[in-house]
This record gives C-alpha cells, structure tokens and sequence, in this order.
C-alpha cells in the first residue's frame, strides 16, 4: 500500500523576521514562525519526521488527507503570517521511505523554493504604505504583518527586561548577531539506526539545552532556536563567550541525546543597535558559511566546531568578498596582508583557538598594554612592510623596559594561538590576528 512522504519548507524567515530594528516585532516574528510548528500538528499526519526551524517531513497514509494538507496547510499559515511563504512536495513512496525517496524530496523542495510566490499583502500605488515596511496600512501605525508580529509578542512575553534592542546593547551601543548551523546533518541522517523522528526530537533537545546552559548570566534573546538552526541576538559583551559555551554544550548534549557528537559553525555580526538588522544578518549568515568552508578543509566528514565574527563599520552589507576587499586586506609595497585570523576553532590541534582568542582580548585590554601602539602598527602596514615592521620592533624594545605590563605573558599568549607568533611577528602564513583582536577590545567592555 502507498504512502505518501510529505516536505514543507518555510520560505524568507529571515526576511520575515528581520524587516524592522524593532526587537518586539522580531520577537512577535519568530513566535510566528513557532506556531507553524503546533499548526502543522492539526493536519493528522501519520508520523512527523521532522517539525522544527520551518522545516517540516512527515507521513502520510491516506492521500485524501495529504492533498487536503497540501491544500490547505499555506493558505492557513499565509493568512497567520502575512509576509511568509510556503513550498511543499511529495513522494508516493511503498510501505517504509527510504534515502533515496528523502533525496527525491529535497530535489523537488528545492525546485518549489525558486518558484516566485506572491505575498498576501502585496502593495499596490493607490494603498497607503507604511513607510517602515513599503507593506499597506491597516490602521494609522501599522500595516497586517506588523500588527501580527505584535499581537504574536503580547500572547507570549511576560518579561520586559529586553523588550527593545537598545535593552540588550552594551554601553558602547554595540549587539550581536549569532548565527549558529549544524554540520554533516545530512550524512549523519543517511546513517542512522533509530527512526528520523526519534533523531529530530532529540536534536531540538539538544539543542535548546545548550542554549539554556550557554545563555545563563548573559543578555541574550533567542530568535530562531529549533534542530540544528540558531539565531540570537545579544549583547556584544557576550557574544564569544556565549558560542564558545554554545558549541561546546551543544557537543556534549548531541552525544549525551543522539549517541554521536555534532558539531556546529556559527557566524557573529558586531553591529550598532540602529544598524539595519537584516544586513546583519545576511553578515551572520555568510560568516557562517565562510566557517564551515574552513572547518570542511580539515575534515570533510564532520567540520569540527569554529566559528568567525566581523564588526560592521560600513554603512550596508553586500557580500562577504566585498568585506574581504574592502575592509580586510591590506596591500603595501611588499606584501598582502589578510586581517580576518580566522576561523577560530574550539578544540582542534595546530589551529587558532576561540578560548586563546578571548585570553588574548583580555590580555590587551589591560592597562599599560601596547594595544594602542598596535593599532597604528596596523596603520602603518598600508603604507611600507619594513617601515611597519621597524615601528614593530620599537614596540617590542619598549615592552621590555615596561615595569607594568608582561611582555613574557603576552607574547605566551600569542604563541598559544599561533606557534609563530610573537610581539616582533605578528604576521603568519599571510595572516594577523590583530585586527580582530583589536576590534574585539574597540566594541566590547572590560569584564
């Protein structure tokens, strides 16, 4: 007898949750996106394989059941969620699925995600728009899908502690956004012993547990938080030490729920708490995948945990290699320096550590440090290597008449995140990790 194997895969969350700098319309947002979750649960399917993060597979024995799903399943959540799209496939499969009818299913999702869908709440000239969304006007302040998002915050938060970004940001008005993925979640799937749905809910376990265990003591808001898919919003002080707590809780839990230790990349966008949010996310995002590009290198099968993070100070976003260009690159007389040391890796040999990272941060944050003198080293790299690198050697003269400051402890901590660097060497294999270091120290707060 036929079965039918149903996907659904939520389309423009991002954008969707995104659209505003308002931290109670993102928040409204992404509990939107939650309820697709307990709506999907109304459909009666037979078994639910995996429901979390927008992602939904689950089967079906009765066909009349999954058309009616197929039917209907959109046009409730469209009209929950103006703004939000859905793409939805099936595969009649015989008696059990198997990878092979998995992998039919994400080729046709695939394809339904690039169809073009038309929103519920699509503008037209003689409307009246919201000038913060372009979407039309409900009322005098807000258009369908903002006033959703915000009747979607009211139902759910009963704590005000930081009903707007400005809440979360440190004194220096800089926050982060943390974008945090899973790796070789397809390979792991394609082996598993125990049923995908039994997988699925052991993942979102683990998950939100490392999350409850990394966030505590720090402010920070969850925003997407559901398999192996997170996003966060918080406060810049916290940022590296929260996804450093985050990926080594998340190893320990996957083991602990699933029998096999996951890892994960994440992605962290610096940012000030005006700056349009959903540039940086894209930042987040592409960050992300940088990473894992970078942990791939070492180990295909399953990229051990990293991650890299970027302090925006342009005024948009448009691509990871324009960063690189623009703002990461230095190119004098002699050399061309890469800026971004990373990505930082949370326990793999020869590579730069996020734990020696933070020691480092930490270290040159101290008073009577040559932090200051590093940063115009920096300066002085666009315009001569050896004039550069002669101002270097003044600096590491002058650590070693400085009664306040260790120059033995600093330079052992350079050497803990790279064997070769040193105060008078601060460029390796093309690379330095002063300029993250340095922003790191410009956009954060002493502990």
């Amino acid at each position: 007898m036929s079965k039918y194997l149903y996907g659904a895969s939520i389309k423009g969350i991002q954008d969707f949750i995104f659209a505003t700098n308002k931290l109670k319309e993102i928040v409204g947002a992404s509990q939107l996106v939650k309820l697709i979750e307990s709506e999907f649960e109304k459909y009666n399917a037979d078994e639910v394989l995996v429901n979390a993060a927008g992602n939904i597979k689950a089967i079906f024995n009765s066909r009349e059941i999954c058309e009616k799903t197929v039917l209907e399943f959109p046009k409730h959540i469209q009209q929950k969620a103006y703004g939000i799209t859905i793409a939805q496939a099936v595969v009649e499969v015989k008696d059990k699925y198997t990878q092979k009818d998995m992998d039919c299913l994400e080729k046709k999702l695939k394809i339904q995600r690039n169809h073009v869908s038309l929103p519920l709440d699509l503008s037209i000239n003689i409307l009246k728009l919201n000038p913060t969304t372009a979407k039309p006007l409900i009322n005098a302040n807000s258009d369908k899908s903002t006033q959703q998002k915000l009747d979607a915050y009211e139902t759910i938060e009963k704590d005000e502690t930081y009903k707007d970004l400005k809440a979360l940001s440190n004194g220096k008005n800089k926050l982060a956004v943390i974008h945090i993925d899973g790796n070789g979640l397809g390979e792991v799937i394609r082996t598993l012993k125990t049923p995908l749905s039994q997988f699925s809910l052991n993942l979102d376990k683990s998950t939100l547990k490392a999350f409850e265990l990394a966030k505590e003591g720090k402010k920070i808001r969850d925003i997407i938080l559901g398999g192996d898919d997170v996003t966060v919003i918080c406060n810049a002080n916290d940022a590296l030490d929260f996804t450093k707590e985050f990926l080594e809780y998340f190893e320990k839990e996957t083991e602990n729920n699933i029998g096999t230790k996951l890892t994960a990349c994440a992605g962290i966008a610096f940012t000030n708490d005006k700056y349009p949010f959903h540039y940086a996310v894209s930042l987040a995002d592409a960050l992300c995948s940088q990473t894992k590009i970078q942990a791939k290198a070492i180990d295909a099968s399953l990229a051990p945990s990293s991650l890299m993070f970027h302090n925006i100070q342009s005024s948009n976003f448009q691509s990871w290699d324009k960063f690189v260009e623009d703002e990461l690159t230095i190119c004098n007389d002699k050399e061309t320096i890469r800026v971004d040391f990373g990505a930082y890796f949370l326990d793999e040999p020869n590579k730069p550590l996020i734990k020696d990272l933070i020691v480092l941060v930490e270290c040159l944050r101290l008073k009577d440090s040559p932090s200051s003198k590093l940063r115009s080293w920096l300066s002085e790299l666009y315009k001569s290597s050896d004039y550069a690198q002669n101002f270097l050697d003044r600096v590491d003269s002058m650590a070693d008449t400085n009664k306040k400051y260790s120059k033995k402890v600093l330079n052992k901590n350079l050497t803990n995140l790279h064997k070769d660097l040193k105060l008078d060497k601060l460029i390796v294999e093309g690379k330095t990790p002063m300029y993250d270091i340095l922003q790191v120290i410009s956009i954060t707060e002493t502990r």
